[in-house]
């Protein structure tokens, strides 16, 4: 067996067991700490994500109820049974109860630490989760053939200048279901090299409990056991293939049911499941539209699925590759400096046109581009190839199946994260094959958008915060025209809020019946005009006869127009 040369510069002596053991833990408790200062930047009123509204919504309601069971009540329900125009957008009527989240099991963890200190003690499981993250992609930088220092390199760049920075900070599932899926990435590729039975199971366990908390775990781990097994069946025996997939599917399924039980016992019936099923449903789809959002959660430099901004992603990826590419070959270096040149300004660019989400993995990771690029080179360990393949062959399953219509309001591609993740280790660990000026440009490219998206989130919830103190401080009920905006708010609601969402002003006539059955006399409307000057709209049987004002909230003029019942 051929065995693979380590990149330059990796060479080093291990540290003993015992020093060993007190530096993993105090980098990891380093790694926490930093999270917890750095989350003081964001305003615990707000979140990165309007999904993460209904989950601190569902926290406060069970605080305020005492109750273990994850629903937020309805104020209209008596008129309203469905919950169709529920004030938290996605709200779902579940066995009797108005449910708005899609995960238990973050959510039952966090709620003791909510209610003992509030949202940031919360986020305990969502920096957890990142820092199990960074150790991963440091065991895949070593298996990539990289040295304790480099692979240290990926540990804290991956905990402090990728997209698991940003999730850390958010109460989303996105840092914990990474940290599971990614070590099932690592057992994998031990499986493949190991005959250790424990392995492939592993890696079952990573990927079902991960996908009690993110459903594109059901792809990766599919895909990531599959070509697992196809390099076990390959290096060893079929034999030995068919039971390590048999072990990973036992490990995925006993998680799968563990987690349906804890949803039936808590809600009633099953969300993941209900979630997945809904997911496979729809999967493969309007195929054009989820070619430009696969392409937008891969380069997608801009907050934009129109074809020039994209272009630009991609020519910045592009450019990235090829000077990786480059230099790693012996030869001049100035047309590879000149291509670096020109990716920063591209990343200025984007800079300057203000802040905002930066949705593809590989400009949000650029060493993600490096380890697609150097991977295959034969100085790079097996080990690392083999992972880089996995996550690449998961990406167009990934795609074909992620939810369509949020390739824009997101950071770093969350569906694609693991691949994300995955690639980056292995660019870093493998980086030793570049000139160390190229390794401190694409640092340098990391650490910037890592400022940049920081520096978006503390804006972004300091912004919704103030939109839900001004909200939630309304004594007559609220209507909002603007779909989830309402959502977004989640820090204001309690289960007695009266609020209401509707898709557009054409509907609000179906929430003023149900104020008219509640014999409710006026309201404010939450709408977004299209011109400054425009009219309030006409609502049958109300009048605008109250107090009309402009908020400017992230930059954009909503309106919030008083009306009362026509006598």
């Amino acid at each position: 067996m051929q065995t693979a040369e380590r990149p330059s510069g990796t060479t080093g002596v291990a540290a003993g067991p015992g020093r060993r053991v007190w530096l993993v833990a105090a980098a990891g408790l380093a790694l926490f700490a930093a999270y917890v200062g750095l989350s003081f930047l964001n305003d615990p009123g707000g979140t990165l994500s309007t999904d993460v509204g209904g989950k601190v919504a569902t926290l406060e309601v069970m605080g305020q109820h005492g109750t273990t069971t994850p629903e937020v009540g309805y104020w209209a329900a008596q008129w309203d049974p469905t919950g169709s125009m529920h004030g938290l957008y996605y709200t779902s009527v579940v066995d009797g109860k108005y449910v708005n989240v899609t995960t238990i099991p973050v959510l039952e963890l966090a709620r003791p630490l909510y209610a003992w200190a509030g949202y940031r003690a919360a986020l305990v499981w969502s920096m957890v989760g990142a820092v199990a993250a960074a150790f991963a992609a440091r065991a895949l930088a070593r298996r990539a053939g990289a040295d304790e220092r480099r692979a240290w390199a990926a540990f804290w760049l991956t905990g402090l200048a990728s997209p698991v920075l940003l999730y850390a900070l958010d109460l989303w599932e996105h840092a914990p279901g990474l940290g599971l899926m990614a070590w099932g990435v690592v057992a994998m590729v031990d499986a493949a090299h190991r005959r250790a039975r424990w392995l492939p199971l592993a890696a079952g366990v990573a990927f079902g409990a991960a996908f009690s908390m993110r459903t594109e775990a059901a792809a990766y781990g599919f895909v990531v056991v599959a070509v697992g097994c196809l390099l076990v069946w390959r290096r060893r025996s079929l034999v030995d293939a068919v039971l390590s997939g048999a072990l990973a599917g036992a490990g995925f399924v006993a998680l799968v049911a563990a987690n349906y039980a804890l949803e039936v016992a808590l809600v009633g019936a099953s969300l993941r499941t209900g979630r997945a099923s809904g997911t496979a449903a729809v999967g493969g789809s309007d195929l054009a539209v989820r070619l430009r959002e696969a392409a937008t959660t891969t380069v997608g430099l801009f907050p934009d699925t129109a074809t020039g901004p994209l272009l630009l992603g991609g020519f910045a990826v592009a450019l990235l590759a090829w000077a990786v590419w480059r230099g790693s070959r012996r030869g001049d270096r100035s047309v590879v400096r000149i291509a670096v040149v020109g990716v920063v300004a591209l990343f200025l660019l984007r800079a300057v046109d203000g802040l905002g989400f930066v949705p593809g993995l590989a400009v949000t990771a650029p060493f993600s581009v490096a380890g697609v690029v150097l991977a295959w080179d034969r100085r790079v360990a097996r080990a690392g190839r083999d992972a880089v393949t996995m996550v690449l062959a998961a990406l167009p399953v990934v795609w074909l199946f992620q939810f369509s219509g949020g390739a824009v309001p997101q950071w770093g591609g969350r569906y694609v994260l693991t691949s994300g993740l995955v690639l980056a280790a292995v660019g870093i660990g493998a980086s030793g094959l570049l000139d160390r000026w190229l390794q401190y440009a694409l640092a340098g490219l990391s650490i910037g958008v890592a400022v940049f998206g920081l520096s978006w989130m503390s804006y972004r919830t300091h912004e919704i915060a103030r939109a839900a103190d001004t909200v939630g401080a309304i004594d007559v009920p609220v209507v909002s025209a603007q779909d989830f905006w309402l959502r977004e708010l989640g820090a204001a609601y309690r289960s007695d809020t009266r609020w209401l969402s509707v898709s557009g002003v054409k509907e609000v006539p179906k929430a003023t019946a149900v104020l008219e059955q509640a014999e409710v006399s006026s309201f404010d409307l939450l709408w977004l005009p299209t011109t400054a000057d425009q009219a309030p709209p006409d609502i049958p049987g109300w009048w605008a006869g109250g107090a009309d004002r402009t908020e400017d909230w992230l930059g954009v003029d909503f309106r919030l127009t008083r009306y009362r019942q026509q006598k």
